[in-house]
């Protein structure tokens, strides 16, 4: 991917994450189109290419005053641009049903560690509340990501180029 069509991307997504994002939120819970973009640029890209543009973008989003921890969008998307990088290229090498756990256990653990750290506070009064909490953020990223399946899966990204 060249960088002069990478980084205008990245803005992109971001500014729809921004305005979108919030006209979408139902009782304060919100698509991650940002992590869905990151997931399939590594998956697409690679590790490198992951990694950067979670950077990026948490970093765009930390320095917005979106997220209340600096540095934890950051730290996350970084997470899922590296780990999800690892599934580049192995589609054709895995059992179907296996890569899609593996995407999917990926985007559940980003979205339970993000969900820990910003209510904490309801992770120590009201565990049912918390899951419910994190099942509700998890469930309306990953809604976005199968109607996006549909359109573009996974399996184009086969034998994806790098560069």
């Amino acid at each position: 991917m060249q960088w002069n069509k990478f980084i205008p991307l990245l803005v992109t997504v971001f500014i729809i994450q921004f305005y979108l994002a919030e006209l979408m939120s139902i009782k304060m819970i919100r698509p991650d189109f940002m992590s869905i973009f990151i997931l399939y640029t590594s998956i697409k890209y690679g590790r490198f290419y992951g990694v950067i543009a979670g950077f990026i973008l948490g970093l765009l989003t930390d320095l917005s005053a979106v997220g209340s921890y600096f540095g934890l969008s950051s730290l996350s998307y970084s997470f899922i641009g590296y780990i999800a990088g690892l599934l580049k290229g192995k589609y054709s090498r895995f059992i179907p049903l296996y890569y899609h756990l593996a995407w999917i256990g990926i985007m559940s653990f980003h979205f339970f560690i993000y969900c820990y750290i910003r209510y904490q506070y309801l992770f120590e009064t009201d565990k049912w509340m918390f899951i419910q909490t994190w099942f509700f953020t998890l469930g309306y990223t990953m809604g976005f990501i199968l109607i996006l399946q549909l359109i573009i899966p996974f399996s184009l990204f086969t034998r994806a180029e790098s560069s």
